[in-house]
């Protein structure tokens, strides 16, 4: 009975522990993006990068504000991978373990059963306390260089030349801004998302690439072969001094603001096609474009002939062995399209 009144005592002492998990670096894959991207590149870029196929270090956490407790563990599920550590004595400024996961898959890494338990030496209590389940990261999908492959660069000139008046046409929407014009306001779209939204206007001598990408990928293997593919188009079109759009049917575009930027792209592709909606159907106005489809989609067909209508160059990839034909009769002589098997990098 003493030694059951004494670790009902210890186990109420042991408390105020807390855990947690976070990626604190990775072990690149051969091939990885990472090592073609310059430190100028990866300085604007998320502090621990990590792409597809790359292994991540993982450091399990369990911190003591008040002082010298113990012990503990800490277990969570990351992604399919179940981890648990456990510690004796756990001091003041804390204690850690770095494990390392992989190789991990393009897409939201997410923490999952978070639990920190605590009790007396002995084990005749326990005390179970649960975290709340989180994003952790995001792996975002490989890509390389197309320019030197022969028929893919059709729009390569077009993509750094300017087009004249593109400096009045619109170019998309964003959140307001403290300064912008109160004539820009888009009412609409500011009633749909209960904030102010405007429009933003292209900038004269700034030529802009839409990537269209197939909304519902008919497997896994294709959605990534898909983000691969466009992440490869956007990467040569920026270094070209481009701009690009990424954009698929029932899901928001990336915004017109990140159009430069290579991370800001690579995310958007990390969570496709997750983040569609069905409620932002409209494809964004560009100049060019590109499709990157694995099933016929007739809303992209209709957005293709668009910007065909208005002078902008338009081709396509293929993914897998589906018989993808564009509606529009004229389409079979205008669109160039490329086909890609489910194999990385490409052959």
């Amino acid at each position: 009975m003493a030694l059951v009144v004494v670790s009902l005592a210890y186990a109420f002492w042991n408390r105020g522990l807390t855990g947690g998990l976070a990626v604190v670096g990775t072990e690149s894959a051969e091939g990885s993006p990472v090592e073609q991207l310059s430190e100028r590149i990866l300085s604007t870029g998320p502090r621990v990068p990590v792409f597809e196929g790359d292994r991540v270090k993982v450091r399990l956490r369990i911190d003591s504000p008040r002082g010298t407790r113990g012990p503990a563990r800490v277990s969570a599920s990351l992604g399919a991978t179940r981890l648990s550590a456990a510690v004796g004595l756990v001091r003041k400024e804390g204690w850690a373990e770095v494990r390392v996961v992989g190789p991990v898959r393009r897409g939201p890494v997410g923490v999952r059963g978070l639990t920190l338990e605590r009790g007396d030496p002995l084990g005749f209590f326990k005390h179970r306390g649960a975290g709340v389940d989180s994003e952790l990261g995001l792996v975002l999908p490989r890509f390389q260089a197309l320019a030197a492959r022969p028929n893919v660069r059709e729009l390569e000139a077009s993509v750094a030349a300017a087009r004249a008046g593109s400096g009045t046409e619109m170019f998309g929407v964003r959140e307001y801004r403290p300064g912008d014009p109160l004539r820009r306001i888009h009412w609409r779209s500011s009633a749909r998302h209960h904030e102010l939204i405007v429009r933003e206007f292209e900038p004269p001598g700034v030529q802009t690439l839409g990537i269209f990408c197939d909304p519902s990928p008919p497997t896994p293997e294709a959605a990534d072969q898909i983000a691969r593919l466009a992440a490869s188009e956007a990467w040569d079109c920026l270094r070209a001094g481009g701009r690009v759009v990424l954009w698929a049917p029932g899901a928001e575009s990336s915004l017109p603001s990140e159009s430069r930027s290579l991370w800001a792209l690579l995310e958007w592709l990390a969570r496709y096609p997750n983040q569609a909606d069905g409620l932002a159907g409209q494809a964004p106005r560009v100049d060019d474009a590109i499709a990157v489809m694995a099933t016929p989609n007739p809303e992209i067909d209709d957005a293709l002939e668009t910007i065909r209508q208005r002078g902008g160059a338009v081709r396509a990839w293929v993914v897998g062995d589906a018989e993808v034909e564009f509606t529009k009769a004229h389409f079979s002589s205008d669109v160039s399209t490329q086909r890609a098997g489910l194999d990385w990098p490409l052959p």
